[in-house]
Formats: C-alpha cells, structure tokens, sequence
C-alpha cells in the first residue's frame, strides 16, 4: 500500500512527563500520581503508554489518541499468545502484572 510512518521517540524530552506516564521520585514516593487519566495510580519511573499524532497540510499538529495500562495490550504481541495459552497471563500471584518481563541484557549472576 506504500504507507509510510514517521515513528519519533520521546526520549529526552518533557513528553513522558506531560502526559502522565513518567513519575519524579517525589511523585513515587508520596505513593500516588495521575496515570490513565485517574487520579490515585502507585508510580513507578515509566509506566506504559502509547499516544497518535496527526499532522494537517497547515502543520497544525492535532493529538488524535492515547491508550494506558490494560488500554495498549494489542501492542504487545506476547499478551496476545498468553491470552490464547490454557492458563492465560497467569498474573494472579506476581507483585505487579509485568514483573514477569525480563530484559534481553539484565541477569542476575
């Protein structure tokens, strides 16, 4: 179809911070922050968010979504294959529902 893309990080930026989805240590410490447009949410540094941005023949730039939390699951591709497995997430006993995640270069020893 020959679409094209123009993905764009928001690293090093106040971006995270503007739209609620990175957390000063203040903020973590005091135990509640707004994250989903809710007010109460325990912070971690980052938490998950994903927002779409459309850009006009004027150049105006217009913020067309955002999804959080549960909200972004279909963009993670390993949710949809545990969704499918007999016993699902199987989240039910973890301290936080990804704390199963593990980086491709954190191990312990």
């Amino acid at each position: 179809m020959c679409w094209h893309f123009r993905w764009l990080s928001s690293f090093d930026s106040d971006f995270n911070s503007d739209f609620n989805v990175s957390f000063t240590p203040e903020q973590i410490a005091a135990g509640k922050a707004t994250y989903n447009y809710r007010e109460g949410a325990k912070p971690m540094e980052e938490m998950s968010g994903r927002s779409i941005f459309c850009k006009d023949e004027s150049g105006a730039i217009f913020h067309t979504y955002s999804a959080y939390s549960r909200g972004i699951d279909i963009l993670n591709t390993a949710y949809n294959y545990l969704d499918m497995a007999p016993k699902g997430r199987d989240e039910d006993a973890l301290e936080f529902t990804q704390s199963w995640v593990r980086y491709h270069d954190r191990y312990e020893d």
